[in-house]
């Protein structure tokens, strides 16, 4: 939840967008048969108008430039009549998608770089264990956070392990695995492969809990309950060395060899209940945190590559070399025209394309790309 923007900064972040549109419509990527996608465009005002159609890449820039919305949409799915409720399009099939977001990760360095709005007070403070604005006494407040290198670090780590995943065990070719950043706080993977566009919201949410790690038992490299309430060991015929069954034997340390070694390992945890739940906590561990709603809808719209990011200002852009990509510089696609903006939190840090920013003054001139990124996030107004 972000504090409300006043006029100006609506203002601003509206010219902003308009005039990347039509400085650099060309660099929005079209999707495949865009005849047959439904549009979403969501306006600064909040609402979201759905079920549209363009023919063309042409088309929609010249719209984008013309309404210019805060966020742009495209479905996942093609249908025969995009323009229709969504129980009359004609559903053709839907591109296999994957999200990662900053919030799944949970990572340490969040308060380092997080701060709390007040919506009764408009004052700004680093985020720490407080239930009330310590200057109004609200609770009336917002989180929010700035990612930094570590944050998208440990994104990096979860895509390339979704990217292991997809090739190793779903036999994805590496070529039909596409990454885009969101813009904002998080990675969007894309499957080219239309052999799985056809896969209803069941198969997906069964493949998304596989690449989770959940519902993975201990059966899958031989623990299983016998007849006696006890337990027995028998490997699978095909082995341990591919999949779950390779993550799960490699983390324990045993091999198709080692039944004697497991069998004491299962007497060890107590009874197989508790192996059980080991085997759960290994594959949590080792599985990759994607937001499954996001692969599980066959009728979602997603960011378009290319397009704005409302809530930051920075753009859906294509990682060609995940390992190099830096979002805070190949992202950051606005202009660098001049601004003046109010900053709210006392000190702020913050790098972006190709620049280091310290701002402590109240009333600053930055350039527009640095202004709309801090009122995106609520850490900033327009004068």
């Amino acid at each position: 939840m972000i504090p409300t923007k006043t006029g100006k900064d609506l203002q601003m972040m509206k010219a902003a967008f308009r005039e990347f549109y039509f400085n650099h419509g060309n660099r929005i990527e079209e999707p495949v048969r865009i005849q047959n996608r439904e549009f979403g465009l969501m306006g600064f005002d909040g609402v979201m108008k759905r079920h549209l159609k363009f023919s063309s890449l042409g088309r929609l820039v010249a719209s984008l430039v013309l309404e210019t919305p805060s966020d742009v949409f495209a479905s996942n799915a093609q249908y025969d009549f995009p323009v229709l409720p969504i129980s009359e399009k004609g559903w053709r099939g839907a591109d296999l998608i994957f999200d990662i977001d900053l919030k799944d990760l949970d990572l340490k360095c969040r308060l380092s770089h997080s701060y709390m709005t007040c919506f009764s007070c408009r004052s700004c403070y680093f985020s720490g264990s407080e239930d009330r604005c310590p200057k109004c006494g609200s609770n009336n407040f917002a989180e929010v956070m700035l990612p930094c290198d570590r944050c998208i670090n440990g994104l990096k780590s979860e895509v390339s392990k979704l990217h292991r995943f997809l090739a190793s065990d779903i036999g994805i070719s590496p070529e039909k695995i596409t990454t885009y950043f969101s813009g904002n706080n998080g990675f969007h993977v894309h499957v080219l492969d239309e052999s799985f566009n056809d896969l209803n919201s069941q198969a997906r949410a069964d493949l998304a809990a596989y690449i989770m790690g959940i519902g993975i038992l201990a059966d899958v490299i031989g623990v299983r309950r016998d007849t006696h309430n006890d337990f027995r060991v028998r490997f699978p015929l095909g082995g341990l060395d591919y999949g779950w069954r390779k993550r799960i034997s490699d983390k324990l340390g045993i091999s198709i060899t080692s039944e004697r070694k497991l069998t004491k390992l299962v007497k060890e945890l107590g009874d197989i209940e508790q192996f059980r739940k080991r085997v759960a906590d290994i594959a949590k561990e080792m599985g990759v945190r994607i937001d499954s709603q996001v692969t599980t809808d066959v009728h979602r719209v997603f960011r378009m590559p290319g397009t704005l990011n409302s809530k930051s200002g920075l753009t859906k852009t294509l990682c060609l070399d995940l390992d190099s990509f830096d979002p805070f510089e190949e992202s950051c696609q606005l202009s660098s025209r001049e601004v003046a903006v109010e900053i709210m939190p006392p000190r702020l840090k913050l790098r972006l394309k190709g620049e280091r920013f310290s701002l402590s003054e109240e009333i600053v001139r930055v350039p527009i790309f640095i202004g709309v990124y801090l009122i995106s996030k609520g850490l900033a107004h327009a004068v």
